[in-house]
């Protein structure tokens, strides 16, 4: 028998962190999100009692789907936290402590 791998497929190589954060801001420039949004965002959230897409698009002037990945980054990162979870309306809370 022979080996599992397709025919023509090169292995993977592995990526240097400084490649993957490369990737990583480029994604996010690519995704309409510039990382001073991401910043200012970071500094306003922890003063909100609550956010939803709706609520963060209004703020900062953006689509709500991209207010939808701006908040599914920040919860990612660990600065606001999933509360109740809906296909419709997430809503995030600040992360206390």
């Amino acid at each position: 028998m022979a080996s599992k791998e397709p025919k023509g497929r090169k292995p993977r190589k592995v990526e240097r962190a400084a490649e993957v954060k490369g990737a990583y801001v480029t994604a996010l420039v690519e995704a309409g999100l510039a990382p001073d949004l991401i910043e200012k965002a970071r500094r306003d959230v922890v003063k909100e009692k609550y956010l939803t897409p709706f609520r963060v698009a209004q703020k900062y002037s953006i689509k709500v789907s991209a207010a939808r990945r701006l908040l599914k980054i920040l919860a990612d990162e660990g600065v606001i936290t999933l509360y109740s979870s809906s296909r419709r309306i997430p809503i995030y809370v600040p992360k206390t402590g």
